[in-house]
């Protein structure tokens, strides 16, 4: 398959920055479970904090920070606040941000859409001149992340008749024998098409 055949480039990113006022600011309050970028753009960042704190306790020091501030949810703000250095190289870059997560204080984590592998290079390039210490964790063409027609078939028909019930309806080998195939090659199938699943799951909602 040629490179242009592959799709957009999928990365999972690293990056340290301690200059994003929102993650700062959650840091020190303490309390906050989870702090994500909704939209970033050059100039300003829309932000989501959920809280274990009291929303009202929290929302006066949010304020201090943002005058764009709205409560969502029970627990939940959104807040825009001035673009850091990360946000800012980010969305001058073409970047799609398909999922992001703050391992702590000074680290977050990004799994990102980007055109090719010579942008993610020039794009670690801007992101080390500006001291964000960006570390590339992995890398997969988009294509790749997708279930493949066969690997659709098999998970199908393993679902239509039951096999991933909790009282399982029906064995591997079963399955094996309504397709006509060796139960190696569906158990082969098959796992690769929910290892997928898993994936992108585990990548884009937790």
């Amino acid at each position: 398959m040629s490179q242009k055949d592959r799709g957009a480039l999928i990365a999972l990113l690293e990056i340290s920055r301690g200059n994003c006022p929102v993650t700062n600011l959650a840091s020190s309050i303490g309390g906050v479970s989870k702090v994500e970028q909704l939209r970033i753009g050059e100039d300003k960042t829309l932000h989501r904090i959920e809280t274990t704190q009291d929303a009202q306790e929290v929302l006066p020091k949010l304020q201090k920070i943002s005058h764009n501030v709205m409560r969502v949810g029970k627990n939940g703000f959104w807040i825009e606040s001035p673009s850091c250095s990360t946000c800012s190289i980010l969305s001058s870059s073409n970047v799609v941000i398909l999922s992001s997560r703050n391992l702590d204080s000074k680290r977050i984590l990004y799994r990102i859409m980007i055109q090719n592998e010579s942008r993610l290079n020039v794009l670690e390039k801007n992101l080390e001149s500006a001291g964000l210490r960006p570390r590339i964790l992995e890398t997969e063409y988009e294509n790749h992340s997708l279930l493949t027609d066969r690997e659709k078939e098999v998970v199908k028909v393993a679902y239509g008749h039951g096999y991933f019930e909790p009282e399982r309806e029906i064995s591997m080998t079963e399955v094996a024998h309504i397709m006509n195939v060796s139960t190696p090659s569906l158990s082969d199938v098959l796992r690769r098409g929910t290892k997928k699943m898993i994936k992108t799951y585990v990548d884009n909602r937790l």
